[in-house]
C-alpha cells in the first residue's frame, strides 16, 4: 500500500487555504498549510519530505516564482505548483519552460482541476514513486 501523499500549500491567504483544504478532503493525502515563503521554508527544512509543494505568486517577502526557484534548487524531488491570477506573464512560460514549476493554476479554479493536477504531480514526483 503507497504511503500517503504529503502536500505543502503556502499562501497568505486563509481563505484560499480552507479552499483547497475542502477540494483535497477526498483525495489520500497529508496536506500541510502555511501562510508565508519563509515560513514554507522552515516547513521543508524541518519536517519529513513533501512530494509537492502549492504556492501562490503573490507572498509576502518573496514571490511564488522565486519561491518555487529555492525550492528546485534545495529539494529537486519536489513538484511545485504555482497558483496565479496572472494566466499570461512571460515569466510563467519561462518558469514552465525551464522545468522550475511542474504547472501553472490560474486563479479562479475548479476542485476537479486542483485535484487532477495533484494526481498528476504525484505520479511524477520522484519522492512518492
Amino acid at each position: 500500500m503507497p504511503e500517503t501523499a504529503r502536500i505543502l500549500c503556502v499562501n497568505d491567504e486563509i481563505n484560499i487555504l480552507n479552499v483547497i483544504r475542502r477540494q483535497l478532503y477526498d483525495m489520500n493525502l497529508k496536506l500541510y498549510t502555511v501562510c508565508s515563503a519563509e515560513e514554507g521554508l522552515r516547513f521543508l527544512q524541518n519536517e519529513p519530505p513533501v512530494q509537492v509543494v502549492i504556492s501562490d505568486y503573490r507572498l509576502p517577502g518573496m514571490n511564488g516564482i522565486d519561491f518555487l526557484r529555492h525550492i528546485a534548487d534545495e529539494w529537486p524531488t519536489v513538484t511545485g505548483i504555482l497558483l496565479t491570477g496572472f494566466a499570461d506573464s512571460d515569466i510563467i512560460r519561462e518558469v514552465l519552460h525551464r522545468k522550475e514549476v511542474y504547472a501553472v493554476l490560474t486563479k479562479p479554479w475548479k476542485a476537479l482541476e486542483l485535484q487532477k493536477l495533484i494526481g498528476e504531480a504525484l505520479s511524477i514526483s520522484p519522492a512518492h514513486i
